[in-house]
């Protein structure tokens, strides 16, 4: 299964949450939306299980 990981640093505009819900409703892929709304260091946890979730991801995107 394809695994997709969206990166979302600031308010989504409808173009890319169209894009998610599309993505979405396509069979074998997996489609995950981290929202990052502060700036991490490498001590947060957060930091950590986004950091995981890149190595797994097969695309990434960043908006």
């Amino acid at each position: 299964m394809k695994r997709i990981l969206h990166i979302v640093t600031r308010p989504m505009e409808p173009a890319v949450e169209q894009l998610i819900l599309d993505q979405r409703q396509c069979p074998g892929q997996e489609v995950l939306v981290h929202r990052l709304d502060q700036r991490l260091d490498r001590g947060d946890p957060e930091y950590r299980r986004l950091l995981e979730e890149v190595f797994q991801a097969d695309s990434i995107e960043c908006w």
